[in-house]
């Protein structure tokens, strides 16, 4: 599963992309959230999305602007230097946003709610990734998040020198761990 926030004819919606098109899951009455950062925060959403996979797209991607897939994600953490450390009120940007200079991250985000977490249980608490470029307190995201089963071993794409699961389990400890939090780690 794809999910992504897209602008489409004026409006801005947002879906799963499935093959070369965009299920607007923005035009569907029993999901009432303006986007994909709002949905996640839902209880039953992700339920949701997955009956959603397999319809027929309403629009082709050719034809959406794709913005950032979590245009207002809850906690955004990031891993410096081994550490877990806050971004407080991140600027983020829209997917191929230019930020010269930027590190390129691995956005892991989380899908289930979890506090002090142990690390064999934390990758459980993941609903996927995206891709993210990091430069002075703004990030890019984008063009979506891809679940976890779509993904494959997500320790093989950082360079954060642990899994991810121990820097999952110890943001846990940190800090309560909401669906739709990121946590940004160096890509490899």
């Amino acid at each position: 599963m794809r999910i992504t926030t897209f602008r489409h004819a004026g409006g801005v919606g947002w879906g799963l992309v499935e093959g070369d098109g965009v299920v607007d899951l923005s035009d569907d009455p029993s999901l009432p959230y303006a986007d994909a950062s709002e949905a996640l925060r839902s209880e039953t959403v992700m339920d949701l999305a997955m009956s959603a996979c397999g319809l027929t797209p309403q629009h082709r991607l050719e034809d959406v602007t794709l913005l950032a897939p979590l245009p207002a994600p809850g906690r955004v953490l990031v891993v410096d230097d081994g550490r877990v450390a806050q971004l407080d009120r991140p600027d983020v940007h829209d997917t191929g946003t230019d930020l010269p200079g930027g590190r390129r991250m691995l956005a892991v985000v989380i899908g289930s709610p979890t506090r002090e977490v142990a690390v064999d249980r934390a990758v459980e608490h993941l609903l996927g990734a995206t891709e993210a470029v990091l430069e002075d307190g703004r990030v890019a995201l984008g063009p979506w998040v891809v679940s976890r089963d779509e993904t494959g071993d997500l320790d093989l794409l950082h360079t954060a020198g642990r899994g991810l699961a121990d820097i999952v389990s110890e943001a846990s400890r940190q800090w309560s761990l909401s669906s739709g939090d990121v946590v940004l780690v160096p890509a490899g």
